[in-house]
């Protein structure tokens, strides 16, 4: 194994975004879900992708992440926070804080849903300041 080999692997490398990266291109996919051109019943067109990385170099030319894995990864991560934040707040006894852009439910009722629902681990106090704008992009669709 050579030297290089041995930095790689998971949880290493990884790709930083900055806020204003992040509010790009979730401007990006609210401008792409209005464009008819590009938005389907189910979701985008094949290789939009491309397109988002086009429009966020049109704002951002210094933009140096790529489609795969950068982007790829950052809208799945949006998108499961997103949806394990909903699912949440679909439940009795779990609402939306907009002052700390978390959600607000007592520790006892958080515990027990995690028991059933993993993927909301690790989801207590975790801010989450995207959920408003992702809103109309997401829930436009019924699951993507």
């Amino acid at each position: 194994m050579d030297q290089d080999d041995s930095c790689r692997g998971r949880g290493r490398n990884k790709c930083f975004w900055t806020e204003d990266e992040v509010h790009i291109l979730i401007q990006v996919l609210q401008s792409m879900a209005c464009d008819p051109s590009w938005k389907t019943n189910s979701g985008f067109k094949s290789n939009y992708m491309s397109e988002v990385l086009k429009r966020i170099l049109d704002i951002m030319p210094n933009f140096t992440k790529k489609v795969t894995p950068h982007l790829e990864s950052k809208i799945k991560w949006l998108k499961s926070k997103f949806h394990c934040i909903i699912d949440m707040l679909r439940e009795s006894g779990c609402q939306w804080n907009d002052v700390e852009q978390k959600i607000a439910c007592e520790k006892q009722w958080f515990d027990s849903y995690c028991q059933t629902h993993k993927e909301a681990n690790g989801m207590w106090d975790f801010k989450f300041p995207y959920l408003n704008q992702l809103e109309y992009y997401w829930n436009s669709w019924s699951r993507i």
